[in-house]
């Protein structure tokens, strides 16, 4: 049976810092997402008004979707960057059988997981505005006049969304084991770990700079460590062992939060914009090694 869901295509920018208009839009990119070794599955970025399934008419295909508009309608939100994930068979072997709401939500995280560059899959077409709506006559009006930002911000995120983004890795596996945590009856504190981090991760791709870069770590900490007290260092060398990231770059990613959240148990934290020689990890670079500890340790 063909499967389709629908899905928009979001980025995870260095310029997502929660004051930038039309950030999303940096998203419409990406021109293809190819999918090597896994024949199954498919992004295809077509009108939905070609790709709709009559469900009465086409037997074995069916269209996954909470979204009522595209019952209705058949038309989206931003079709620029709307995308179809096409399965082919995926979900007929699985246990329990899809449980379609709570399912597409776990399905996205797991291609999430198999993404490394700075682009994410959700159901939201979302969009990070500031300044975007004008007071007239006692009420809030939308203005859609306004641009990515200033010359410096533009290049400071300049050409880091590419042209074409790769799925890898074994999606359906990671698929079992993200029902897996987010379904059973948590029995252990690592499970219960596991679990929040799935969600913190989700939140982490949709959020300001800051909460994201937060969210990430909390990911990898929450994971890594499980309730277990480790020395700075050790943390900073376990983040570099399990991860794309080296100790120094481990070190500075875990101050940065630290300045976030507050100031570390007696040691003097400076501000974020007094500390020159903190060159903290780009945000594709978090996220990517969120990705890898979570793979890992479901597994």
């Amino acid at each position: 049976m063909t499967t389709y869901i629908p899905a928009y295509l979001r980025p995870v920018s260095q310029t997502r810092t929660g004051n930038q208009s039309k950030v999303d839009q940096k998203a419409e990119k990406v021109s293809q997402i190819k999918c090597p070794g896994i024949e199954s599955l498919s992004l295809k970025q077509k009108n939905p008004v070609d790709i709709w399934i009559n469900e009465q008419a086409h037997r074995g295909r069916r269209v996954v979707t909470s979204d009522n508009k595209i019952r209705k309608k058949h038309t989206v939100d931003h079709p620029e960057r709307h995308w179809w994930i096409i399965s082919n068979g995926l979900f007929e072997t699985i246990d329990p059988p899809l449980r379609e709401h709570a399912d597409i939500f776990d399905f996205l995280i797991s291609l999430n997981l198999c993404i490394d560059e700075p682009v994410f899959l959700s159901q939201s077409p979302g969009q990070v505005v500031g300044g975007a709506f004008t007071y007239e006559k006692d009420a809030l009006n939308y203005r859609g006049d306004l641009s990515a930002g200033n010359f410096a911000i533009a290049l400071s995120g300049l050409d880091e969304i590419p042209d074409e983004v790769d799925v890898t890795g074994d999606v359906m596996s990671i698929f079992e084991s993200v029902r897996y945590y987010r379904s059973k009856q948590v029995a252990t504190d690592d499970e219960m770990d596991i679990r929040i981090a799935l969600h913190m991760y989700d939140d982490a791709l949709s959020s300001d700079l800051w909460t994201a870069a937060a969210n990430l770590y909390y990911v990898c900490e929450n994971i890594l460590f499980s309730g277990k007290y480790q020395e700075r260092n050790e943390r900073d060398q376990l983040i570099a062992k399990n991860t794309p990231l080296d100790e120094e770059q481990a070190g500075n990613w875990r101050k940065m939060v630290n300045r976030i959240k507050h100031t570390d148990k007696g040691e003097k934290v400076e501000g974020l914009l007094d500390r020159e020689e903190l060159e903290v990890p780009k945000l594709a670079l978090m996220r990517q090694s969120a990705n890898d500890v979570l793979k890992q340790w479901m597994n």
